[in-house]
């Protein structure tokens, strides 16, 4: 019996170390033991119950450690991540938001007449929180503190989103109205520091509610609009207006395209019955506008017409639009004023510009500084022409040419420099006062 003890113990011992490995080999060792009576039954039924004992210690041990290792190492219910901004998300996408906002800090010399004062500004400083709520509604505030005053002058975006149905969005709130290539693509993104001189004829940004849908190939969007945040009627009523935008896309890769678009704007004055239209020289510093309609009374409504078309073959890329705006007065003949401008831009650096859904976006260089790049270097060249003559109104005309260099050293770095060269002045208070400019920008955009 010593030898049968020695083994037995020899087996209870390696039950113990190991029991998770070696139990079943235990088990059939007893198992012939007890077959070739070397253990007794009392002993068998023991050495059973020892063994299935620390087999369920051994589980509940190794169980716990995979517990406490899952607890451990869980993923959080929140990701966060530090991209330029700071966006947030839940794992299942229900909720998400996104901290981001633009400075852009510009200089400006000038020459030639009128007199305008060199200077510099803070041209935007805008901070806005994005984001999703419930999988399928969205928001968007912004604000803009180089914009501020009364009546919520400051707030840019203000509004709601629903996005639970297929390939539709709804808005609801204060946003741009579907209108103009140029005033799609963000103060970010456009080309130079400042748009074309058709900007004159901006449908801007009013309260409203509008649907749209975009496509990789072509996008739609309409909408009912009231009057902007800042304005207040008092005891009349506030001007309205309808907005559609229309675009297609029929090539669009990464680093091709041809788009066209249509633009329509109505605008219905309200009581109050007036409407102007005005433009600087490509330039914000100064404040003069060098043509001007001044006010236009007895106006019942007007409408903007606008054709778009651009394209991108690699790193060079082109775009054009042509405005015009028809005036419907109750007193005095109705009015037609237009504009257009042309404009090219090239990469040394080998990038394209980033369209997407109907507007251009944000450039990636393809070597950031600071990680062993140069950055994206672009050339840009602009004409434009802006017509604010016509009937009784003597608002002038303007023809300019813009030269432009862009530096954009990363994603949310960009540094600008522009000529413009103002080529004519035809009536209006500046007639014969051509300027020239020279300014530049540091933007940071995150």
């Amino acid at each position: 019996m010593n030898l049968t003890k020695a083994v037995i113990a020899s087996a209870l011992l390696a039950s113990g170390i190991s029991t998770a490995y070696a139990g079943s080999e235990i088990e059939t060792l007893i198992n012939m033991l007890h077959e070739n009576g070397m253990v007794s039954d009392e002993q068998y039924g023991r050495l059973q119950a020892e063994l299935k004992q620390n087999n369920m210690s051994a589980n509940q041990e190794k169980q716990a450690i995979k517990e406490q290792l899952a607890e451990a190492t869980k993923p959080s219910d929140v990701i966060v991540k530090v991209n330029g901004g700071v966006s947030m998300k839940t794992r299942d996408g229900a909720f998400s938001t996104k901290l981001g906002g633009r400075v852009q800090l510009d200089a400006a010399n000038y020459s030639g007449q009128p007199d305008q004062g060199d200077g510099t500004e803070i041209r935007r400083a805008r901070l806005y929180l994005q984001g999703t709520m419930h999988h399928d509604w969205g928001y968007k505030l912004q604000y803009d503190f180089a914009n501020t005053g009364a009546n919520g002058k400051g707030i840019a975006d203000a509004y709601i989103t629903y996005n639970g149905f297929d390939d539709l969005q709804l808005k609801v709130g204060n946003f741009k109205a579907p209108f103009s290539l140029e005033q799609q693509t963000s103060s970010k993104y456009v080309l130079f520091t400042e748009r074309a001189l058709p900007a004159a004829f901006s449908a801007g940004r009013h309260i409203g509610l509008m649907a749209s849908t975009k496509q990789q190939h072509w996008s739609l969007a309409g909408g009912a609009f009231g009057d902007s945040v800042a304005s207040k009627g008092g005891a009349k009523d506030e001007g309205w207006g309808l907005g559609a935008r229309a675009t297609y896309a029929p090539i669009n890769d990464k680093i091709s395209l041809l788009h066209f678009g249509l633009g329509l704007n109505y605008r219905d004055t309200g009581e109050f019955g007036t409407a102007r239209f005005k433009q600087q020289a490509e330039t914000h510093i100064a404040g003069i506008n060098i043509v001007d309609t001044g006010t236009i009374n007895n106006v019942n409504d007007f409408l903007r017409v606008g054709l778009e078309v651009a394209a991108v073959i690699g790193p060079f890329s082109a775009q054009a639009e042509y405005i015009t705006t028809s005036v419907n007065r109750s007193l005095g003949s109705d009015l037609d004023f237009d504009g257009w401008y042309a404009q090219a831009s090239y990469f040394f650096t080998g990038e394209s510009r980033n369209y997407k859904k109907g507007a251009f976006g944000g450039i990636k260089p393809k070597a950031n500084v600071g990680e062993g790049g140069i950055g994206a270097w672009e050339l840009g060249l602009r004409y434009s022409t802006l017509d604010l003559i016509d009937g009784d109104i003597n608002g002038g005309e303007a023809d300019s040419v813009t030269l432009g260099l862009n530096w954009y050293a990363t994603p949310t770095l960009r540094f600008s420099a522009n000529y413009i060269d103002v080529l004519e002045v035809k009536g209006g208070s500046y007639d014969n006062q051509e300027p020239d400019v020279f300014q530049m920008r540091s933007q940071w955009a995150f």
